[in-house]
């Protein structure tokens, strides 16, 4: 009996921790950057999409040269629009956000700026140098927009070796499984014709006041 017990109680947190954390078939909001093509008519159709969030600019000096476009593009099909900045390890904080600046002060957008934080292409071995840069660029863009950007973690690792992101909005890429990470805002919850689709359950919450 005290087996059966043990058993059920076990299977019923094991359900519990299932639902809360498991994946979220929901969307509200694509990303976007050149490397995708967006049907915007079909976009247009789907009721569910109400933001887009675009990149806008990665490391000292590059630039999408479809963000322009695809920010036109997303508003004429009257969603809210994002800029998000390609966080680079080997680059100065002040020449990564004066870069983000330049594109952000000639897009129209209404949402919180995204710095979005990868794995690919940055030193994780490195981790006090890249929280250090992190916080840097964090502050800068706080002082200039009035609230903490929101990061994005491009890899499973990134919630667990930089402290730094826990003192802004989180958008987490996971799928399937999310981590319990404090001040999640935005989870990525499917790729459906090649677009990453995410879910934010309060878009007040990501508008730029």
């Amino acid at each position: 009996m005290k087996n059966i017990i043990l058993y059920s109680i076990i299977t019923l947190l094991i359900s519990i921790f299932y639902l809360n954390n498991s994946y979220v078939p929901k969307f509200n909001g694509i990303d976007i950057s050149h490397h995708n093509h967006v049907n915007w008519k079909k976009i247009k159709g789907d009721s569910n999409i109400e933001f887009c969030y675009i990149k806008a600019t990665e490391g000292k000096s590059f630039r999408d040269p479809m963000c322009y476009k695809h920010s036109k593009q997303a508003h004429d099909n009257g969603l809210l629009v994002g800029l998000y900045h390609y966080f680079r390890i080997d680059v100065s904080a002040q020449s990564q956000f004066e870069n983000f600046k330049r594109m952000y002060n000639s897009i129209p957008s209404e949402l919180i700026p995204v710095i979005d934080v990868e794995e690919t292409g940055n030193n994780f071995r490195n981790i006090s140098n890249l929280n250090n840069k992190l916080e840097e660029l964090i502050a800068l863009f706080e002082k200039e927009y009035g609230c903490k950007p929101i990061i994005y973690l491009g890899s499973w690792c990134c919630w667990k070796v930089i402290p730094s992101i826990y003192q802004c909005p989180i958008w987490l890429r996971f799928l399937k499984v999310y981590h319990f990470i404090p001040n999640t805002t935005i989870k990525q919850t499917a790729i459906i014709d090649n677009l990453d689709r995410n879910y934010c359950k309060d878009i007040n919450k990501i508008i730029l006041k």
